[in-house]
């Protein structure tokens, strides 16, 4: 009886000792689970946040996404950098579509290792060929604050908007308002070309626009047109590279034919001019020709004189700073707004290569985790 009790109490100390072992190999596994969790979710953090860093890297600078694309024969190695302790490696795959009109698309690969373990995270992003800080072409003429007064002489009254042959564009109004009050003001002899000539739209704003202009006028990718210009030396983009053109001041182009495409900015205290031959000056006149967006902002005159044709919009408005129904407006000559929207897309093409920021629309992202190899 007693041998039997003791080999009893053997086998339940053998089987607490078994057990002892087996509670503290469990509690070790927990405990390296727990750990490598750690190193996951920091590496992985890491991985995301050396995503943020390449993607500011790549606003400022158009080349860098090629320099590291392991693809392209300006590749100079994966962009390497240690953040918070984990060492990152990142390399990118940019494939620039051929066509503008679809966007290009960009991958980011991106490897964190925290000690024993490597997170990589893929993120793919597509490059935006447009703006949306461009306003909607609602028509030839958009007036969201109204006007002082609006005088229309010769046959400077050619505003239409009916869609241009051979285009997929819609018809729009020849003239936009955003109330009725200023629809009545508009003169009678203006010949519109358009069904409706004349549309109220009471959401009609000026909002967008002076964020797009303020944004705009604060990156360098703006050309401040000013001084004297010849017509057959001066650039106003095509219709595969538009630019953005500011008018801030006196402004006096003599010579040829002007073509232009993407956005014109013509500000409280600018002037364009054309010279003409006998010596006269003609306000946006003369052999010019802009297709794009063309805003007149806080101008106290509007003066369309001569023989400019705008393909696309006339955008005329002011700020709140400088009061509603402010703007004196003056067609004469033989000016010629036309409602275009291909000229809409040159004026997007132009804003989205002018302002950096925001140039890319993340679309999907991917997580793995893999021990990483000493």
């Amino acid at each position: 009886m007693g041998r039997a009790m003791i080999i009893i109490t053997s086998g339940v100390l053998v089987a607490l000792g078994i057990f002892n072992i087996s509670t503290s190999q469990q509690g070790l596994s927990l405990t390296q689970k727990t750990v490598n969790n750690a190193d996951y979710i920091m590496a992985k953090n890491t991985a995301h946040t050396a995503i943020q860093m390449a993607m500011q890297h790549i606003n400022e600078d158009d080349e860098w996404a090629e320099r590291h694309d392991k693809n392209n024969a300006k590749f100079s190695g994966p962009w390497q950098t240690v953040i918070d302790g984990s060492d990152v490696t990142l390399y990118t795959e940019y494939a620039k579509h051929p066509d503008y009109w679809q966007p290009d698309t960009l991958r980011l690969i991106s490897n964190a290792k925290r000690n024993e373990l490597q997170a990589e995270v893929i993120s793919l992003y597509y490059k935006q060929p447009f703006s949306s800080l461009v306003p909607d072409f609602e028509g030839a003429i958009s007036l969201p604050t109204g006007f002082k007064t609006f005088n229309a002489d010769g046959n400077a009254h050619d505003i239409t908007g009916t869609a241009p042959a051979g285009t997929a564009c819609e018809d729009k109004p020849a003239i936009v308002v955003n109330r009725s009050e200023t629809k009545d003001a508009l003169p009678t002899n203006l010949n519109t070309f358009a069904d409706p000539a004349i549309k109220v739209d009471n959401s009609l704003s000026y909002e967008p626009t002076d964020e797009l202009i303020e944004r705009l006028s604060n990156t360098s990718g703006v050309e401040y047109l000013t001084g004297n210009l010849s017509g057959d030396t001066v650039d106003m983009g095509s219709p595969t590279d538009p630019g953005v053109f500011f008018v801030e001041d006196d402004l006096k182009i003599t010579g040829g034919k002007i073509q232009g495409y993407g956005i014109l900015v013509i500000r409280s205290f600018g002037d364009m001019e054309y010279v003409d031959e006998s010596g006269a000056t003609l306000d946006l006149a003369g052999n010019f020709e802009f297709n794009g967006l063309v805003v007149f902002e806080n101008a106290y005159s509007m003066d369309g004189r001569g023989t400019p044709t705008i393909n696309g919009t006339m955008l005329i408005g002011n700020t709140d700073l400088m009061g509603n129904d402010s703007i004196d407006i003056d067609l004469g000559g033989n000016i010629s707004i036309n409602y275009d929207c291909e000229a809409e897309e040159y004026a997007k093409m132009a804003a989205a290569d002018a302002v950096k920021q925001n140039k890319y629309t993340r679309r999907v992202t991917t997580e793995g985790v893999n021990y990483a190899q000493n």
